[in-house]
């Protein structure tokens, strides 16, 4: 850990202004608008966002449902398609027990402009069970109110925890979806984390070492898991000016690495922001360029560089590594 902590507080005085070591493993041409992406145990990572889920390789597959990027030499492979009956949905919130992936899907109301801020048409709860390159099982149920939910955690093999869009409060923040059968996917939803303006709009969630990690909209929270599963108090770590975003999130370590970017790209900054556990420690920004980072996750080894950060990007598309 020292050393790590080391090699950032160099990356962060030599970086200075310029961008940080980065390459691209899928174009945007390929998967556009990506939201966001989890590595299941075994070390396979797949990727929601508008076009669908995707799992993403570093072997050659020719399977019908997948494509090689020619730029990267990875491959692409359709899990799961955008279309849900008559409507296309977009992806957005998505989590693993490491046997399913769990996500929402949700279809927005003709014509609506305010995207996550518009009440959608309808939205479901999908539970996929991943094949060799396209889904082996798929299972849909809608949820009781139409909601769009952006992040999600497991927090124990039958319990979601979810943030449902809303802006200033007016929604719960943190909702707790308790799957009751595991053959239909019926569910209850309940609130775990009371809204307020505090929050913002609430996004990316994150559960590490009896903790929730919580972004609301420019804040981060960390939240106590009590032995029940309920919420303690909130505990703010860190704080972002009004020109920016803090999207989602993972842990490394003593650091929550977010994707923070500028709410209009290039007035701002875009940057993976770590942030000390314990909220005590200055913050350290690796820049990522023009790139506004939608998700992160840790490559465990799957594409070659063991402990870089693996990032989607709703607004630029593609998946991009960061080494540091």
């Amino acid at each position: 850990m020292r050393k790590f902590l080391w090699k950032l507080l160099f990356c962060t005085l030599a970086l200075g202004a310029h961008s940080a070591q980065a390459d691209q493993l899928v174009s945007a041409s390929i998967l556009k608008s990506t939201e966001n992406g989890v590595f299941m145990a075994n070390g396979r990572y797949f990727v929601a966002g508008q076009g669908g889920i995707h799992e993403i390789k570093r072997t050659v597959d020719s399977s019908p449902h997948c494509q090689m990027d020619p730029a990267s030499g990875f491959t692409v492979c359709e899990m799961v398609s955008p279309q849900w009956g008559a409507d296309t949905c977009e992806y957005s919130g998505m989590t693993t027990d490491d046997t399913y992936l769990y996500a929402a899907c949700t279809v927005a109301q003709p014509g609506a402009v305010l995207g996550p801020l518009a009440a959608p048409k309808r939205a479901a709860l999908f539970r996929i069970k991943p094949g060799a390159s396209a889904a082996a099982e798929v299972k849909i149920k809608p949820f009781a109110a139409a909601v769009w939910y952006n992040g999600m955690a497991m927090l124990d093999k039958s319990t979601i925890l979810m943030t449902p869009s809303a802006p200033l409060g007016t929604k719960p923040a943190v909702v707790k979806l308790k799957i009751t059968n595991t053959g239909t996917l019926d569910h209850t939803i309940s609130t775990w984390l009371p809204g307020s303006p505090l929050y913002l709009l609430p996004n990316g969630i994150t559960v590490n070492k009896g903790h929730l990690y919580f972004i609301g909209g420019q804040n981060l929270w960390r939240i106590n898991i009590k032995t029940d599963g309920s919420a303690g108090i909130p505990v703010l770590l860190y704080q972002t000016t009004i020109n920016q975003v803090l999207d989602d999130l993972t842990v490394r370590g003593d650091w929550v690495a977010i994707g923070e970017y500028a709410i209009v790209n290039g007035l701002g900054f875009n940057s993976i922001t770590l942030i000390h556990k314990t909220g005590l420690v200055a913050p350290i920004r690796l820049p990522t360029g023009r790139t506004q980072v939608s998700s992160l996750a840790i490559d465990p080894g799957t594409f070659g560089t063991p402990g870089s950060f693996i990032g989607t990007s709703y607004f630029q598309g593609g998946i991009h590594r960061f080494f540091y």
